[in-house]
């Protein structure tokens, strides 16, 4: 068997998501799984959130939804961009997943559906673009928008907005969409509507904007343990967030090679001097970045190494003492030892962000929980 794996620590899920939870105060937690919980296993990643205290669960597409009430995950469920109308039948039919809506299209497709099924009482979210302009109804339509969810006999049982520079605390333009966000909820109540659940604060503006909590916080990264940029990295400390994955594999061949020899395609990197190379069979394949042999590190015996030349489709090369033999460790992602390789550190000397470091590795290495949740949620 191929000795590559990504292992998830669920217990480091459920830590994260206690302590972010403890820090809101009486708002409830969403955790969001989508893209197969960020690389961790959806599933596996929603069942151990929703046993720390998370009450919502966000993914990004039905099917994401339908594989966690496969996995017999019941918590609510929100799909947090509109979904096709061929495919509102389907929300229906999952049974306590809530459909974002924004687009009259949208809205008349989910009422047909539900009308159809027979189902009565169906709840839905609205979403309110403030500012990130990627998805949503614009803010002097969304009161309109809210009264044809309700006439069309659909239940609004929230609306939401996203920041899109939170990560940044000093930007001013979090501000505006508060002041945003806020002028539609006041619009919306002048007219009568007053959805229950409200929300607005990702991970970084659950840690540095209080004033974005209202009754729900939805935290991607920060499940994960990993910090979601620089300027929020003392928060996540003082939380004590634990990354929950460790990518690993072993050595599985040893060589030594002369100064002036080149290392991989391109010869990307040459050695200055006769060098001892291990050959670790992992490689962009398996989700790893062809750039991260010219930039990154692995632990093996609890030292940090270098990567040496680019990473091959199934196979990375890291520069070695002595002290290093076949079929020992190495860690590319996670905690070996006393030391530890987070994700953002990665991204950084790569050129990528933490979270595509996370979310671009592949199915092919498998996932391994060594702590499972006793319970679905």
């Amino acid at each position: 068997m191929r000795p590559t794996w990504v292992s998830v620590d669920l217990s480091a899920v459920a830590h994260n998501v206690a302590a972010l939870r403890r820090s809101v105060g009486d708002t409830e937690l969403c955790a969001v799984v989508k893209a197969d919980g960020y690389g961790h296993g959806a599933p596996a990643v929603a069942a151990a959130a929703v046993e720390a205290g998370a009450t919502w669960l966000a993914v990004a597409l039905v099917e994401e939804a339908a594989e966690l009430r496969t996995a017999g995950v019941s918590a609510p469920v929100l799909v947090l961009s509109e979904p096709r109308p061929d495919e509102m039948a389907e929300v229906v039919a999952l049974g306590g997943v809530r459909p974002t809506l924004y687009t009259d299209a949208g809205i008349d497709a989910f009422a047909a559906a539900v009308a159809a099924s027979g189902v009565r009482d169906v709840p839905v979210h609205l979403k309110v673009d403030t500012g990130m302009h990627r998805v949503g109804v614009h803010m002097d339509a969304a009161v309109a928008a809210a009264r044809h969810v309700l006439d069309a006999g659909l239940r609004l049982e929230g609306v939401f907005s996203h920041c899109s520079i939170a990560d940044e605390p000093w930007d001013p333009f979090t501000d505006r969409q508060v002041e945003r966000f806020d002028a539609v909820l006041a619009d919306l109540s002048a007219a009568g509507i007053e959805p229950p659940v409200v929300h607005l604060a990702n991970t970084a503006a659950t840690l540095t904007r209080p004033d974005t909590h209202r009754s729900l916080v939805r935290v991607g990264i920060g499940v994960y343990g990993v910090s979601p940029g620089p300027a929020v990295d003392d928060a996540c400390r003082t939380l004590g967030l634990c990354q929950a994955m460790t990518v690993r594999s072993e050595v599985t061949h040893l060589q030594v090679i002369g100064p002036g020899e080149g290392v991989g395609y391109g010869h990307r990197w040459v050695s200055g001097h006769t060098t001892r190379l291990a050959t670790v069979p992992m490689g962009y394949a398996d989700g790893l970045a062809r750039a991260w042999g010219l930039g990154g590190e692995a632990l093996i015996g609890g030292r940090r190494r270098p990567l040496r030349g680019v990473v091959s489709m199934d196979a990375l090369v890291v520069e070695v003492d002595d002290d290093v033999a076949l079929g020992d460790e190495v860690v590319l992602l996670g905690r070996q030892g006393d030391d530890e390789i987070g994700a953002a550190e990665v991204a950084d000397a790569i050129g990528l962000i933490p979270w595509e470091v996370l979310c671009s590795l592949s199915a092919r290495p498998p996932r391994r929980y060594p702590q499972a949740p006793t319970t679905g949620g």
